[in-house]
């Protein structure tokens, strides 16, 4: 029986490691007076799922990691480059009704 050859060319090399923006996402959260706890989202846990998914692709972690370094404790409305804006607004809104 023959064995395969394979192709070096068609090898995959590891998926390279991602930068993990779920810090930056607790800590806009947090200054947000929202959480992440599933059980306790405003919105429920599909919208928390989807505002993680959405903060993990998101292009400005550089740009949100300094902001958060500079930002006070405590806000009331997200930064504008945040994709996640309208979600926890909307989870503020919910919070407080």
């Amino acid at each position: 029986m023959m064995r395969e050859k394979r192709d070096p060319t068609m090898l995959t090399a590891a998926p390279k490691a991602s930068v993990s923006h779920v810090p930056n996402m607790a800590a806009m959260t947090d200054r947000l007076g929202l959480g992440t706890v599933p059980a306790a989202w405003p919105t429920g846990v599909s919208q928390l799922a989807l505002t993680i998914n959405a903060c993990q692709h998101c292009d400005a972690f550089e740009v949100c990691t300094d902001w958060l370094v500079r930002a006070p404790k405590s806000i009331a409305v997200p930064p504008a480059f945040c994709p996640n804006a309208p979600a926890f607004g909307e989870a503020q809104a919910k919070k407080k009704a």
